[in-house]
């Protein structure tokens, strides 16, 4: 098994357990009810790193997601810059990272295609001054 597969399966969790924690927020919002996702919720939380775990509670109670993509070297939840080793380590997706700003969990973009760079315009020849 590659070492990729276990942090794309911690993604896919951690993705998931926010998208139920916010559901359940609006859900709660809204008065409905949340059962459904509780279960699921427990059982996503059971196969995760304590550490981890932890860590999304604690930014959770503060309101925040605990994941954010990097896209173009930036943290997508705190929209500061990434150094640039942080931003290889990040692509080589071998192990968990934090954004050193905002404390989140930060991955590689799903779709983090580097666009191309823009043509350059030729510019015409200034003229002289006479």
């Amino acid at each position: 098994m590659p070492a990729s597969e276990p942090i794309a399966d911690l993604r896919q969790r951690l993705e998931q357990l926010n998208q139920l924690e916010d559901d359940r927020t609006l859900a709660k919002k809204t008065g409905r009810s949340a059962l459904n996702s509780e279960a699921l919720m427990e059982s996503l939380r059971a196969n995760m790193l304590l550490g981890v775990l932890s860590h999304h509670d604690r930014l959770r109670s503060r309101g925040r997601r605990s994941i954010a993509e990097v896209r173009h070297g930036v943290c997508s939840g705190c929209h500061m810059s990434l150094p640039t080793g942080l931003q290889a380590e990040v692509q080589r997706e071998s192990t968990l990272l934090k954004c050193e700003t905002c404390g989140r969990f930060i991955l590689s973009a799903a779709d983090a295609v580097e666009p191309p760079l823009p043509a350059k315009i030729p510019q015409s020849p200034k003229r002289a001054k006479n």
